[in-house]
């Protein structure tokens, strides 16, 4: 019977040290890190591009010599195309689409000249004066989704009259819109902050030139002066929009707990066991966050003692039994 007695509460003994209190030896702990880094604050989605542009319609049919190559910056006055009297035009449903939908807003010309100093490009959607800088705020998330993604190449042979034959893009001016989930972090929104948009193989410098919040989403604009490649081209495209880099420590936003409304990490000590330490959040990206290092000063000014690089902290404090 003692040895009944003796054998359940080794069993308990054992069930308590390897179940019940697991976190005493670390058997579900998981850990990391935290190490100084920088972390870039992104945002992912389709921009919507606005130019400041004009297409053009050929006065009058006939076969096509292109002079300037496409995407090259022209001064006024610098012969575009040349059109000839003859040739045959074959059907083109793209185009003929292009034509009806910029309807009057594509200019005749007969001269083929440079009208300003602009980029020339031998693309179009017809879209030029359905999407400008001045009709940014009407421009819905829907009617950015309807629109096309790209212009269709111009190009050809011969032309009737008034087929679009080329458009004229200011690249000195233009801009990008898109939507995105509201952050809790719009400071970075503020009109004037600088970002880096990369679209494809490029990489444009912008401003952000308005944010505006629309429900659960915010309509965001920037404007760029900078050329790239296809600029005159793309009407929709995937991008990445990184705002500044931020210095700190990196960590995993499920590293963090609250205690009495204030943000904290459960430090590992030297004995193995955990001590809850104060952090201040100083950026949040994804699911990674930057802590402030060594020392911050809290709402009330006083300087509070905090995590330091190389402080191996839980990797997730709540599956770990920690609060």
């Amino acid at each position: 019977m003692v040895l009944l007695v003796a054998f359940v509460a080794a069993a308990v003994g054992l069930y308590l040290y390897l179940v019940a209190f697991p976190k005493l030896e670390g058997l579900t702990e998981k850990t990391i890190v935290l190490e100084i880094g920088e972390l870039p604050v992104l945002d992912s989605a389709e921009v919507l591009v606005v130019r400041n542009e004009t297409l053009y319609g050929a006065k009058a049919g006939g076969t096509v010599t292109y002079e300037q190559a496409e995407g090259t910056k022209v001064r006024k006055g610098v012969k575009l195309i040349t059109v000839e009297p003859g040739g045959t035009v074959a059907t083109d449903a793209a185009i003929d689409a292009v034509r009806e939908r910029a309807g009057k807003a594509m200019k005749q010309t007969g001269t083929y000249r440079a009208k300003t100093t602009a980029v020339v490009s031998y693309y179009s959607d017809g879209c030029e004066k359905l999407v400008t800088a001045k009709n940014i705020a009407s421009i819905t998330r829907g009617g950015m989704e309807a629109l096309p993604t790209e212009g269709v190449p111009l190009g050809r042979d011969a032309v009737d009259a008034g087929d679009p034959v080329y458009k004229l893009t200011d690249n000195n001016d233009w801009y990008m819109v898109y939507w995105t989930k509201v952050p809790s972090d719009m400071e970075r929104y503020a009109t004037g902050a600088s970002v880096t948009v990369a679209i494809g193989d490029a990489s444009v410098g912008a401003k952000v030139a308005g944010a505006v919040r629309e429900g659960a989403d915010l309509k965001v604009t920037l404007r760029s002066d900078m050329y790239y490649e296809a600029l005159a081209r793309v009407r929709r495209v995937a991008a990445n929009i990184e705002f500044a880099k931020y210095n700190g420590l990196v960590a995993d936003k499920a590293c963090i707990s609250q205690r009495d409304g204030a943000d904290g990490v459960f430090v590992k000590q030297r004995g193995g066991s955990y001590k809850w330490v104060p952090v201040k959040i100083l950026n949040n990206a994804g699911e990674k966050c930057t802590l402030a290092t060594d020392k911050f000063l809290d709402g009330g000014g006083n300087e509070v003692k905090t995590v330091d690089n190389f402080d191996e902290v839980l990797a997730n404090p709540t599956e770990a039994g920690y609060k």
